[in-house]
């Protein structure tokens, strides 16, 4: 079976970003974590190089790719703490899963990168989902954390894949430099540009404040972030108004998904209460009180099932009413026509009584045929 159109593209990109390349990139090492799943990538990402506060840090991530690649764009996380992004979640990018309107079928895993490392260049970060605000001296100390920073799933430190990486580089025939010091920024595909958009105007993802980073103690420490919960909201009483103005609710307070608080179960009780009607506020007695079985049907069902049932038995009682009511006028018309049929007998036996008498012996004997013959054409003749 031909493999589908995404696994050929994947591994073609596999080979384009593996040691044997023709034109490696010495500023990242990027491939699948195992052969068996092509869609689940790890990454390790140079800084990029002065001024910026990340020159000389190593940065380890995850790229996640749909099942749709390349229609549809990658997902990526950063792992290394970074003061920049936050750790283990999602960054929302014009080039990324949040905003697939803005993804090129034509961009890969390499332009992704690429494009990535020029935007961890940029300063700012406000209004980005994923993103963090922290001092340059932050980002700049754990830059210099970053390289002893370990995988657990790839079991090696960030300086140890890049050293295996830039060796691979260089037999290539690609400068590198002593630590990757002469690895500039490359130059992105025209028509592309990356940006932190806003995720409203994506799939409609939740946005939120970019948190502020804490200076970690080590390398391995993640950067908390400090969150505050949002105060939970506060019934103020309303004044009475006035008797010629009839009163009128107060306006609905919308509140953001992410800043809902959690109703407590008093909260819950006296919305409750307050929906109940005083007669079933009170409390019910035990003749009053319902009994409820548990495993019987529902009654909307059982409902539908007793008139479905009731309207074919009275279909089904219809039906042998007609056969009855054929059956007897059928029996009814047989006995009228057997009782014409011995009415119109006895009419014809009294007719041939009358019209044809009985008559006895030889022609011409008293009482005989020629006798009543012959004084029948006497009584005529007369």
């Amino acid at each position: 079976m031909a493999p589908s159109p995404t696994i050929r593209r994947l591994l073609r990109e596999t080979a384009e970003l593996s040691p044997s390349a023709p034109n490696p990139s010495a500023a990242f090492h990027a491939a699948p974590v195992s052969d068996a799943d092509l869609h689940e990538w790890h990454f390790t990402l140079l800084g990029p190089p002065s001024p910026s506060p990340y020159a000389g840090g190593l940065y380890h991530g995850r790229i996640t790719l749909p099942p749709q690649y390349p229609l549809k764009p990658p997902n990526f996380r950063f792992l290394t703490p970074s003061a920049r992004f936050e750790v283990n979640r999602e960054i929302c990018l014009s080039i990324s899963g949040f905003h697939e309107e803005t993804w090129m079928p034509a961009w890969g895993v390499r332009t992704a990168l690429t494009a990535l490392r020029t935007f961890m260049a940029e300063p700012g970060t406000a209004g980005q989902v994923g993103g963090l605000e922290a001092p340059e001296h932050v980002r700049k100390r754990l830059a210099r954390e970053s390289r002893q920073w370990r995988c657990g799933g790839c079991e090696k430190t960030n300086e140890e894949v890049m050293k295996e990486w830039w060796a691979a580089c260089q037999e290539q025939g690609v400068k590198v430099g002593e630590e990757g010091a002469e690895v500039g920024l490359e130059v992105l595909p025209e028509g592309m540009a990356v940006e932190a958009r806003d995720v409203g105007k994506g799939k409609g993802k939740e946005s939120e404040t970019p948190p502020k980073a804490e200076e970690p103690s080590n390398a391995q420490q993640q950067p908390t972030v400090p969150s505050i919960p949002p105060p939970a909201p506060q019934q103020q009483p309303h004044p009475p108004a006035a008797p010629s103005e009839p009163l009128r609710p107060p306006p609905p307070q919308h509140h953001s998904s992410a800043f809902s608080p959690t109703p407590t179960p008093e909260s819950t009780q006296r919305a409750a209460e307050a929906r109940l009607t005083a007669s079933e506020l009170a409390p019910a007695t035990s003749s009053q009180r319902p009994m409820m079985n548990l495993h019987a049907p529902p009654l909307a069902a059982a409902s539908a099932a007793l008139e479905q049932h009731a309207a074919l038995q009275t279909v089904a009682e219809r039906r042998e009413e007609r056969n009855i009511t054929a059956t007897a006028a059928a029996g009814t018309m047989t006995i009228d026509r057997a009782i014409a049929g011995v009415f119109l007998m006895l009419v014809v036996m009294v007719l041939k009584k009358i019209f044809y008498p009985a008559s006895g012996g030889v022609e011409g004997a008293p009482g005989g045929f020629g006798e009543g013959r012959s004084g029948w054409g006497v009584e005529r003749e007369l």
